[in-house]
């Protein structure tokens, strides 16, 4: 017997909400021969439990699990881990950036220019919160540059996620990863900076609570409990 840590309430919930979805794309999208896909996984971030996991339309037309298996460019998702680090290294949420177009000048003579989404700039200095809570493009590859790219490689490993290589453009989340993933790498904010592993089965051969196990990993603080605080409180 294996018994796993799925909800089948919440399981229900996040089947329907894809469908809904979905229902909504092929709508958008009639025109297209390929009809649009979707993942969702939710877990548990103090024990790191899946509690819910559709891998796509339908497991009858393709098996593939997209939420495990499937990578894909995370874009602004990715910037909380920036700012982490940026955080961690002794950045003041406080600190000015301009808000402005800029080159990014790297490997010597290399040059990136970086835009925000919708070409808007507000041409004065914004704090370093505002640049997540606005999610701004320059201002986050400007913190990225300040904090170290190798800084932030070595610090979104320890996340769980793919390292990324050391260029100004994996500030805006261009290294792929899996939608379970960034949920786990996720849930450390709401863990006071502890990593956790997510895990689909509870127990073998045993009754759920008879033998747990173990959801977290080596080195699972990843970041200070100051730090997840002060991310999930820009998110908020």
């Amino acid at each position: 017997r294996i018994y796993t840590t799925i909800d089948l309430d919440l399981q229900q919930l996040a089947e329907a909400a894809i469908n809904r979805q979905l229902e909504r794309l092929d709508q958008l999208y009639k025109d297209r021969d390929a009809k649009p896909q979707a993942a969702l996984v939710a877990l548990d971030p103090k024990t790191g439990a899946v509690l819910a996991m559709v891998g796509g339309r339908s497991y009858a037309e393709s098996q593939l699990n997209r939420a495990t298996d499937a990578r894909r460019q995370p874009g602004s998702t990715f910037k909380p881990f920036v700012y982490a680090a940026a955080l961690e290294s002794g950045i003041s949420p406080m600190q000015m950036f301009f808000d402005a177009p800029r080159e990014f000048v790297y490997d010597h003579n290399r040059v990136y220019r970086p835009a925000n989404y919708g070409g808007g700039y507000s041409m004065q200095d914004v704090t370093m919160r505002t640049g997540l809570v606005k999610s701004l493009n320059v201002i986050t590859v400007d913190v990225a540059m300040q904090t170290g790219l190798a800084r932030i490689a070595n610090l979104t490993e320890k996340f769980g996620l793919p390292k990324p290589e050391r260029y100004p453009g994996l500030a805006l989340g261009t290294t792929e990863a899996t939608p379970l993933q960034l949920a786990a790498a996720y849930a450390a904010f709401l863990n006071d900076g502890r990593r956790v592993e997510p895990h689909v089965i509870e127990s073998v051969d045993e009754l759920p609570g008879a033998h747990k196990l173990d959801s977290e990993t080596k080195d699972s603080q990843v970041v200070s409990p100051t730090t997840a605080y002060m991310i999930t409180n820009m998110l908020a």
